[in-house]
């Protein structure tokens, strides 16, 4: 095989395309940077620090496998250099690869116990892991060796957020704030927290601090609009919804958000529309077929409206929360089979959670599968003893097969609970006369039989 030759000019070039690289990533472009790069590399591929620049190109680019390339090629080149590891490990946890990222983030250890960023980027590889105390562990022997890192304390919020430890988080991110004021998001994660505890006034104020430095970050706009819809300040939620079409005229988010606004002060056709606009712009966007079956469900379609909520089942909703009221609309349009696979989908998912049992039960009452209802109401009230609409279910259960005792138990238990529902008290006027007319019969038929004989 011919060995390819250079020249001294060849070799400047290479230099010079180098040179030029850095520059245009100064001036944020990074495409022209990263063909510079490449045109060195192939005259004189043997420089570490080319293939380092490179894969920090390339991770401004969000192009995370081909960094993890350039990485590695700098470490054949150059096994002691532990920033090129260090991207490393960040990069296999971008696209997580734990494993090879603690590998990496180990090495350097190995190389140099003093080089701090080895155990702060371990504590966002262990949290993506699940493992929370390694997670502490990695921040308190950075700590050790920087004390007031401010990328520590916002990986840590991120582990203590992750465990619903809000307070914890925010008094990270607030210390990280402390530290570096310009930290990317770091307003949006406070404001999440307090979002997240139920302090929405609070988390409106780090909503709109972050927008003042971000003014045009379509995510925290679309989470600002949601809490200030659920604030009910209908109008700037509308705003910041109609400032991420002018960003970008595309988002199927925002005009999925402006639907919500509609459906919330009560115009359907308006929602149904921006709901339409939004399935237009990301067919497989979920939640929006739902909508469009609550909407057309109001306007009296039902027709359309089975057809929104079979296309949102086919999505595969996977959270017991969309399941549950999933499966109540389909029961309502007649889906009953279809409905049932929602609430089992459900019980699968939060098994301890009651609404989805009581559900699937009425779905079995429907279909005449009395007994297996009856068994899923037991289960409802095992998981919740003063669950009213099950022990109403099982009081009606009992009427339908004529066990009159056990239908008086669960109505009586469930009007002690509710004394004032309407629905227990016609129910429990039904069973009393039904009991009564069968313990008044019962002589009547013995009588009957005895005159039969003679």
């Amino acid at each position: 095989m011919n060995e390819v030759s250079y020249s001294f000019g060849d070799w400047s070039d290479a230099e010079h395309r180098a040179e030029q690289a850095h520059e245009m990533y100064e001036h944020g472009n990074w495409s022209e940077a990263l063909a510079e790069l490449d045109a060195a590399l192939e005259i004189n591929p043997h420089q570490s620090d080319w293939y380092f620049n490179k894969g920090l190109t390339l991770d401004t680019l969000s192009r995370y496998h081909e960094a993890i390339e350039a990485y590695q090629r700098v470490h054949e080149l150059n096994p002691g250099d532990v920033e090129a590891l260090n991207c490393l490990g960040v990069d296999y946890t971008r696209i997580g690869q734990y494993d090879q990222a603690l590998e990496a983030f180990e090495k350097i250890e190995q190389i140099d116990p003093s080089f701090e960023p080895a155990y702060c980027n371990r504590i966002i590889t262990y949290a993506e892991l699940g493992r929370h105390e390694k997670a502490e562990e990695m921040f308190y022997l950075a700590r050790q060796i920087t004390e007031h890192c401010p990328i520590c304390y916002y990986n840590m919020g991120n582990s203590l957020f992750s465990r619903q430890l809000y307070e914890r988080a925010i008094w990270c991110w607030q210390q990280t704030k402390n530290l570096d004021s310009c930290h990317p998001n770091i307003d949006y994660r406070i404001a999440q927290a307090y979002w997240a505890l139920g302090r929405p006034d609070q988390a409106k104020e780090y909503f709109l601090a972050e927008l003042r430095k971000n003014p045009g970050d379509i995510e925290v706009l679309l989470d600002a609009g949601l809490l200030l819809l659920e604030m009910n300040e209908l109008d700037s939620a509308q705003e910041k919804f109609n400032r991420i079409l002018e960003i970008d005229p595309n988002g199927a988010q925002a005009h999925q958000y402006l639907g919500e606004l509609n459906l919330h002060e009560g115009k359907i056709a308006p929602a149904a529309e921006n709901f339409h606009r939004a399935l237009a712009l990301n067919p497989k966007l979920q939640g929006v077929h739902y909508r469009l079956g609550e909407c057309y469900l109001l306007l009296g379609d039902r027709d359309h409206a089975r057809e929104h909520l079979m296309s949102e089942l086919r999505l595969s909703p996977d959270q017991p929360e969309v399941l549950i009221d999933l499966g109540c609309l389909l029961q309502e349009v007649g889906q009953i089979t279809e409905a049932m696979l929602c609430f089992e989908r459900a019980i699968e998912a939060a098994p301890e959670d009651p609404r989805a049992y009581q559900n699937l039960s009425l779905c079995y009452y429907l279909s005449g599968l009395i007994e297996q209802g009856i068994d899923l109401s037991l289960r409802v009230l095992e998981l919740d003893p003063l669950h009213v609409g099950a022990l109403h279910n099982l009081a009606f259960a009992y009427l339908h097969k004529r066990e009159f005792s056990a239908a008086r138990e669960y109505i009586f238990r469930s009007c002690r609970l509710a004394p004032a529902d309407g629905n227990l008290k016609r129910l429990r006027r039904a069973i009393i006369g039904a009991h009564w007319r069968h313990r008044m019969l019962k002589p009547l038929r013995v009588i009957f039989q005895l005159l039969m004989k003679n």
